[in-house]
């Protein structure tokens, strides 16, 4: 149907796709062949194999085999951690010996088995909390005016606060993270030393689901308008695009950044329920 009305050819198993797109089917005018193929050979029927060489059946499955297996297993070497690689050899080996549906029932519990190790590999989702006097920039060709302001415990270094993070964040810890960074922003407070710029590290950070992402983003206006920071930086790491998670994390901060420099009355306070408003006046203990 798909076909007929011009849209993407696509086939019940995943290798007549995989074949329909390495030989440059797309487009329309390719679809519509197919359409036309497939119901030439509903008229004719499976009569016309008699004029088709064994050996190309035999073939191009082998063809089909061998690309589908580099694709799955080679390919994707460095592309996955240790765990996940491990899953994709199990099903891999289950879908060699037992078949496609029992592969299914392995991949699914692979995939499960793989995101609770890997949520509770890290229990604590932050891994260290460190200002920046203990870090040093790559840029050494700095003027002597740039040094000692980076120098001044009062607007340098020292009001620069890190928190890096690590692991997955889910629902399940992204509470501890939240309240954990409010408490230490508190105490700051308290000591008359509270950071001008907080950093936010996600380098380490391997995934996150919706509930962590809209609390990083909530987070933000927290820091901002309970605990007047100035600056909030977040971090996602070189070695990707963004934020590792489907919710559009980027464009939420950029948002609360463009609302929070308008949004001063009480619009923007009805944004903060009434426990982060308890947690910044009397956070517990840590």
């Amino acid at each position: 149907l798909s076909g007929v009305f011009g849209g993407l050819q696509n086939y019940l198993t995943y290798s007549n796709s995989v074949l329909y797109a390495k030989t440059g089917g797309s487009g329309r005018i390719s679809s519509l062949a197919i359409v036309a193929i497939t119901a030439g050979l509903f008229v004719v029927g499976p009569s016309i194999c008699d004029y088709l060489p064994r050996c190309m059946a035999g073939t191009l499955l082998l063809h089909i085999g061998i690309d589908l297996v580099l694709e799955g297993v080679y390919d994707s070497i460095g592309q996955y951690d240790w765990l996940e690689y491990l899953g994709i050899w199990i099903i891999t080996i289950v879908m060699t010996v037992w078949g496609m549906t029992a592969a299914l029932i392995a991949g699914v519990i692979a995939a499960l088995s793989t995101y609770a190790v890997q949520s509770i590999n890290y229990h604590n989702p932050i891994r260290q909390i460190l200002t920046a006097s203990t870090l040093r920039s790559s840029a050494w060709n700095r003027c002597a005016r740039a040094r000692a302001i980076l120098d001044n415990d009062q607007s340098g270094r020292a009001r620069i606060l890190i928190f890096e993070l690590q692991g997955h964040l889910f629902f399940g810890n992204v509470a501890q993270l939240t309240d954990t960074i409010k408490i230490v922003l508190r105490e700051k407070e308290q000591e008359g030393d509270l950071p001008i710029v907080v950093i936010v590290d996600f380098t380490l950070v391997v995934g996150m689901d919706s509930s962590a992402a809209h609390a990083i983003a909530k987070l933000k206006k927290i820091m901002h308008r309970l605990f007047h920071v100035e600056i909030s930086i977040f971090v996602t790491g070189s070695d990707r695009g963004g934020f590792p998670c489907e919710y559009a994390l980027s464009e939420a901060l950029s948002a609360n950044e463009a609302g929070g420099k308008s949004a001063r009355g009480k619009e923007a306070e009805e944004e903060i329920d009434l426990y982060d408003l308890q947690m910044a006046q009397s956070p517990p203990g840590l």
